[in-house]
């Protein structure tokens, strides 16, 4: 009787270790990626990207005509098809996102001058361009003024406060014919910053070097590169207020193309 509850009980933990090792293998085990590199290669992809490159080199061009009173510094492209694997949350099975291709590109000048005028000009080209604010957005120009302004019931020394606030101010665009995917950022800085860009791989320092790449095709990973040219952040920074008072960046970024070919996705994208 003793052997045979003994045996009952060995048995049953066996069970219980089996149950335990399949939930650990299938929590831990990686569904099937989806083909990042096919997407990349396809004639639809790659007639995306073409028509993506033209585009941002068009506007970025026609906002720097708008602003022949800036010298431009230097350029960076980080463009890219990327799937990653990962978890909700904690104990849940990983699974992989959709391949999404996007493109980013900044253009960096520096120039001088009454900082409003600058920002008048730049705030008409864009909308010129047919780019429009997000809803309950502030143009350059209205985000100056209400930096510097302290408030109607502000003391004396809120009032010197505000008005000595760095001239540092930025804006995400939306293309006017509803568009999606697509992002015009228009940053300035003052005060030896460097204006950021969503996409824009510039100012991470985390980074070893400009060619240092965040992503790799790796387990968790898969990701095509098509172009990769980053700036030297502090570079940049000691050459523009070196000569002069405000860097300027003019960024277009674009999601071009996104899929899940050969595999199961869970629907969202990948953390940028």
């Amino acid at each position: 009787m003793l052997l045979t509850l003994l045996g009952l009980v060995v048995a049953a933990a066996v069970i219980v270790v089996a149950v335990f090792a399949w939930a650990f293998y299938d929590l831990t085990t990686l569904p099937k990626a989806p083909d990042a590199a096919g997407l990349a290669r396809a004639a639809d992809t790659r007639e995306a990207r073409d028509r993506a490159v033209a585009f941002a080199d068009d506007h970025t061009a026609r906002l720097k005509a708008a602003a022949p009173w800036a010298e431009v510094l230097d350029s960076s492209v980080a463009d890219r098809c990327h799937a990653e694997a990962r978890s909700e949350s904690f104990g849940s099975k990983p699974a992989w996102s959709p391949v999404v291709c996007r493109r980013t590109t900044v253009l960096y000048a520096a120039f001088d001058g009454k900082i409003e005028q600058r920002l008048a000009d730049l705030d008409r080209a864009a909308e010129g361009l047919g780019w429009k604010l997000r809803p309950d957005g502030k143009n350059l120009v209205q985000q100056l003024r209400h930096m510097h302004s302290p408030g109607g019931d502000a003391t004396a020394e809120q009032t010197a406060e505000a008005l000595a606030r760095p001239n540092t101010v930025s804006v995400d665009h939306v293309p006017g014919d509803g568009r999606k995917g697509v992002t015009l950022t228009v940053g300035v800085a003052d005060g030896k910053g460097i204006p950021l860009v969503m996409g824009s791989w510039d100012d991470r320092t985390s980074l070893s070097g400009p060619d240092a790449k965040p992503y790799l095709d790796r387990e968790h990973e898969r990701v095509v590169y098509f172009d990769w040219r980053r700036v030297d952040a502090e570079g940049l920074k000691a050459k523009a207020y070196a000569g002069h008072r405000y860097l300027m960046a003019i960024g277009v970024t674009q999601t071009y193309a996104t899929g899940c070919p050969g595999a199961e996705c869970n629907g969202v994208g990948p953390a940028w």
